[in-house]
Parts: C-alpha cells; structure tokens; sequence
C-alpha cells in the first residue's frame, strides 16, 4: 500500500480514535478543512482522495479489494488496532459533505459526488459497487463497541435506524451531520438548558432538538444540519447524536480536549456501599496524581484504577458531574439523573455502564426528577420479579431509589421503550450489533481455534440488527430458534442435539461457522526429533534426525558466541508504528517486526498471529522504544548509566533518544535524554 494511504490511516486513527476521545462520543467528520489540518500537523504532502484513489481499481467490478486485503494484513499483525480502511471512509464522508445542488448534479446525488472525489468521473463508481463501503463502516463500528469506550464512544448508526431509501451511504452521512463548528457550539447551548431546566439533565435527543427549533438555534448551525434536520427521515439521527454528546458531556467549556487522554470516572457496588474507580487504556503510570489530592493506583495489570480522595458518590456529586484535569490526564464523569450498574467481568462487581444491555441483570439508581422516567420504562419492557428499594439502605444518595434486579428479555420492546418514554432515560439505549457472531459457551482450545466447542456446551448467536431473514442452522429453520430471535435475545444452540463436528449458523447472506467436539484435541507428538548435531561444542552446518539424548541445537536453541552471558530475551509488541532499541553505549537498532509463516495461515485458519513477538540480545542493555497511536514507550532492558560516546552512530542515537524523550519518566531515561542533549549540542 501507498505510504501516503498509511500515513493518512495514522493520522485518522490518531485524530478520531485516539484515548483522548475515551469514553465519549467520536464523529469521523471529515470536510476540505479538517483535510488541510490534518496534512498539515502530519506531515502529509499527498491529498486524501488522491491517495485513495491509487489505492482503489475503479474499472473493477470489486473496486476496494485492494484496500480490503491490505486492511487483512494489518489486521494479523495488530488485531486490537483501527481498522485500516479509515482513508475510504474519511473520502466517504468528504463526499456527503459537497452534497449541495448545482448546475450539474442535485443535492441528493451522493454516488457522483463519491465518483468524481476519487477517480475524477462521476459515472466509474456507481451504487451498485458501494456494498463493500457500507459493509466497511459496519465492521468499523462493531470494532469501536469491541474496544469499550476506550477508542471513543460509537456514533455510526445501525442499518436498521438508518432512512431506508439510504440504507448504504446512511452511514457516511450520519458522520457529516454534525461539522466541527456545530459540535463546538453544543456546550454552550448544553449549558443554557442545564441551567434552564435545573436538575434535570440529561435531556433526551427529541427534547434538545425541540429545543432548538422553538429557541431558532438551528440558524446557528451549518447549512448541512439545517437541510438533515429538514428531512424527516433523518431528524431520528439527529436526536440520536445530540442525546449522545448531552449524555456525555461533563460540563467543560469544550466536548474532548485535543492532545489529553481521558479516564472514566465510574461508580461501582461492592459490600452494600458506592465507590469510585477509574478506567482508562491509555495511561500507563502505576500511580496518577490529579488536583485536590485525588490519587488513582492502578489495579493489577487491568485499565481499571482505585480512586482516593473523592468523596463516595452522593445525590450532588452524580447530579453535577465531576471534572478534574491534571497534567497528563483527564478524569471526568458526566452529570446523570439515572445510574445503570452491570456485572463488570473484571473487577466482579457491579459498576456503571452507558446503557442497558439485554438479557444481563442491572440495578438501576433514580433520582426523584427521573423516577417517573424510569418507572415507566421499567414498566413497559422489564422483566417482572424486581423491587424497588429506597430511604431503607444508608448507602443511597438522598432521595433517589433503587430498582433489582432489572432484566430486560427483549430487545426490540426495550428499544421501544426508550424511544417512546425519552426522558432521562432517552440515552440508555442498548448497543446496537453489526455482524452475526458467537457468545458465550465453553471454549476447549482458544489459543488453537477459537471457535471450537464441548459439545453440549455450544454458544449463543448474536443477530445483526438489520437482519430480517430465518436464521438457519447447517441449512435448515429450527423451530426452537424462530422465538428468541424475533424478540432480539442472542439464540443459545444448546440442547439441539448437535453431533461432534462443524456447524454453520446463517442469515440474510451472513455467515459465520464453529465446531464441537467431545474433548480437547492432544496435538500429536512427532515420533523422532531433527536438529543440528554439536560435535566439540561446535553445531554441524546441516539437519539431521538424532539419536535420543545426542548432543544438538534444536528448535529455537541459541548460543552466545564468544559471550559468557546468555541471550536476553524482550517482547516486542506487534502493530506499533516504529522500534528501536537503544543501548548504553550509543548503538541503535531498528527491529522489524516478522511476518508469521506461510503455514500459519495453512494451519491455524482464523486464529491471529501472536500480539508481541520475541527479540533477543546478547551482552547489550539499555531501552526498548516503541511508538504507538503517536506516543512512545520506553521499557528498560537492565540499563546502565548511558556512555554513548561522541561517534556519528552515538550523534544517531541522540537523536532517537531525545525524539522519544516523552516515553518514561524514570530517573535512568533522564539520564539518557541528559546524555543525549549534550551530544546534540
């Protein structure tokens, strides 16, 4: 691929999907000067749809399959990262941004625009070649709910709310909705009605709409949101999206600050009392100290931190939001009048989520503003069998109420609710889903296949939102899957009777496969073993089958010529940007990342290549640097005081010392940028 194609995917990922967009909503918004910003700080000499436009095969009849199987390549080497077909998406959406009539095309006529951005003639690309793009946003946004807020919270709509008359390009234009001057408007406009409407906030999407027509605020806006918002199929998405920032936004003069990650403040309910923890994929410290003596510790090797110094979470303290901002890091949580709490996996106790999850128990805080908003949806689409609780438990913030357990068994009607009750509640909506998969289940082998299963113990199919057809199992109805289907419950595939061997469930045109078995499968053991054989402490040049217990290098065996010290081995991690290795003595090496054999693939179908691979060094210490999603990491390999010398290789290493000065704050790093400054002088 390009490298201008991959320097734009960096600068996009770093842009829209960075940790400073954690926990709260990211819009890929994309016009001519947001382009120019971004070529700019980047460093970017080629244009966007110039470089996507060498990327793509316009006469083809599948023109993105470059991009496509280059988005797969990197993909097994960094499973977690962004998705690397952001460039296409990004011109996607400069498109829905010129949708404007003119004397050659009407406002309406997208896929021309689409076609003359990136091959210069509106006719190459048509509609019917646009299935792949739209099947692109939907893996985009089901990797984005994958990653748990960390990468931003996910704004791309499912299929089944986009306007049916634009069920493929629905998604490029919900992105172009809002552009960056109207978002920067909404925290003042979000403060006039907080502070009109006192404590009652967040308001739902349908009433801050509303609220925009009846104060003329829409004039405000660009002329983009004036004509969606004119269109009735859309003001749905509209409402969606402005609920989404109202819901997250923690009061602050500005929606995400560029340049700071976030953590997330959120409440949890352990030992019948409400505590803080924090969460955050994006700091690194084991300790971060934050103004007012607020300190988080992190918690074993999770995102998650303990929180000291906070008061426990009160009627005042959920009501207003808290803010605070340190130097490297901002923690912040939202004000609500409702609190949702699940089972969090890893800390195993019930902490606060952005929305209800159906068929999962929650316990549910109300405020009294919000009590009649949540009753009625509670009465609408929960489950019956919970209990309201109040004044009786001393934990309780002061004049809220308590509702457990709250199961909601379908999704559809919950959906529903939310919609038709709005109110404080009007955010809560559950995650919507992208793509037929697996849950749940008891896996026999996950580092060999994924999707192998005891029989008996098979998973639950999760259907896309926008299905509409019969699910099948190996190609034919099953009665026992029409009901939790319908109602929108993943479908459990146990106690059918499946037999040991590979089963493929199917909707609509989406497939997905898995295998059972009877037990974990004992890889078998090869009979004679083949290495080099040592004679006089000296490896032969060529393999050769041994003899049991003769004297050889085998496998991954090594030895440190002329070294006394063994071989030290570092993990380096897959998917980063750039590596080196820093020593001592003022050597620098850049590592490469290998490429997984060819009998990867041939063997462990479906199964990703390892995330970190291994390098090792012999009689050599110093710093391990890696840079990724634009931030450098240092990891200390036993280093020593830094004599680098004066040397022009020593003049090199100063300069990849000081470019990754950033990386680590421990004392040694200081002394090797001290030493590497000097040099540069």
């Amino acid at each position: 691929m390009d490298l201008s194609y991959q320097a734009w995917q960096r600068a996009l990922a770093d842009e829209f999907f960075g940790p400073q967009h954690a926990g709260h909503p990211t819009l890929l918004y994309v016009d001519g000067d947001v382009e120019g910003e971004l070529m700019r700080s980047g460093g970017i000499e080629v244009p966007l749809a110039e470089s996507v436009g060498l990327a793509i095969r316009a006469s083809d009849p599948d023109p993105y399959a470059g991009i496509e199987n280059h988005r797969w390549r990197v993909r097994r080497q960094d499973r977690d990262g962004v998705p690397a077909f952001l460039p296409l998406l990004a011109c996607s959406v400069l498109a829905a941004t010129r949708m404007v009539h003119d004397q050659h095309h009407r406002a309406s006529a997208y896929h021309a625009r689409f076609s003359e951005l990136l091959t210069g003639d509106t006719g190459l690309l048509r509609s019917s070649n646009y299935e792949p793009v739209s099947r692109m946003w939907q893996a985009l946004a089901s990797w984005q709910h994958s990653q748990g807020g960390a990468r931003g919270l996910c704004t791309i709509p499912s299929p089944r709310d986009l306007p049916p008359n634009r069920g493929r390009i629905g998604f490029a234009l919900s992105q172009a909705l809002l552009s960056g001057r109207d978002r920067s408007q909404l925290p003042d406009i979000f403060t006039a009605l907080r502070n009109y409407n006192g404590d009652i906030w967040p308001l739902s999407g349908d009433a801050l709409l509303g609220a925009l027509e009846i104060r003329h605020w829409e004039q405000r806006f660009s002329p983009g949101f004036r004509r969606a918002v004119d269109e009735e199929e859309f003001r749905p998405l509209i409402a969606r999206l402005l609920g989404n920032y109202a819901a997250t936004w923690d009061g602050s003069a500005e929606l995400v600050p560029t340049g700071l990650p976030r953590a997330e403040l959120l409440v949890q309910l352990d030992a019948g009392r409400l505590s803080w923890v924090a969460r955050s994929s994006s700091a690194d410290a084991a300790r971060i100290v934050l103004p007012d003596d607020v300190v988080l510790d992190r918690l074993g090797d999770t995102a998650y931190y303990s929180v000291s110094g906070l008061h426990a979470p009160g009627a005042s303290g959920l009501r207003e939001g808290v803010r605070l901002r340190g130097q490297n890091l901002i923690l912040s949580r939202p004000p609500a009048s409702v609190l949702v709490l699940a089972r969090d996996d890893v800390l195993g106790v019930w902490a606060s989520t952005g929305g209800f999850i159906p068929g999962e128990q929650h316990v549910v805080l109300a405020a009294p503003e919000a009590r009649s908003d949540v009753r009625r949806l509670l009465d609408r689409a929960a489950s019956a069998g919970r209990r309201q609780e109040g004044a009786q438990l001393a934990w309780m913030p002061e004049g809220w109420s308590l509702h457990r357990p709250v199961v909601f068994d379908d999704a559809l009607t919950l959906r529903r609710a939310l919609h038709e009750v709005q109110g404080t509640v009007g955010s809560l909506h559950p995650s919507p889903q992208f793509r037929l998969r697996f849950e749940g289940g008891l896996r026999l082998a996950p580092g060999l296949d994924p999707q192998l299963f005891l029989t008996g113990a098979e998973p639950s199919v999760v259907m896309p939102d926008a299905a509409e057809g019969n699910l099948l199992l190996d190609g034919a109805e099953r009665p026992e899957l029409r009901e939790p289907a319908a109602i929108g419950r993943p479908v459990p595939l146990t106690r059918l009777g499946l037999v040991s061997g590979r089963h493929t469930v199917e909707v609509d045109s989406l497939k997905a496969s898995f295998t059972t078995a009877e037990s974990t499968p004992i890889p078998p053991t090869a009979p004679q073993a083949c290495g080099f054989p040592v004679a006089d402490d000296v490896a032969s040049a060529y393999p050769a089958v041994l003899a049991e217990g003769a004297p050889a290098v085998v496998g991954a065996a090594s030895t440190a010529q002329g070294s006394s010290a063994p071989p030290r081995t570092v993990l380096c991690r897959r998917g980063a940007d750039q590596r080196m290795f820093a020593a001592s003595d003022g050597r620098l090496w850049n590592i490469s990342c290998p490429e997984p054999p060819a009998w990867w693939a041939e063997r462990l179908p479906g199964v990703a290549a390892p995330l970190f691979f291994e390098v090792n060094l012999i009689d050599v210490d110093g710093w391990l640097l890696e840079r990724r999603a634009g931030r450098w990491r240092a990891h200390p390999v036993s280093p020593g005081l830094p004599q680098p010398g004066s040397s022009a290789q020593a003049r090199i290493w100063a300069s990849a010392v000081v470019t990754a000065q950033e990386a680590s704050a421990d004392p040694l790093w200081t002394a090797y940028i001290r030493a590497a400054k000097e040099l540069e002088r």
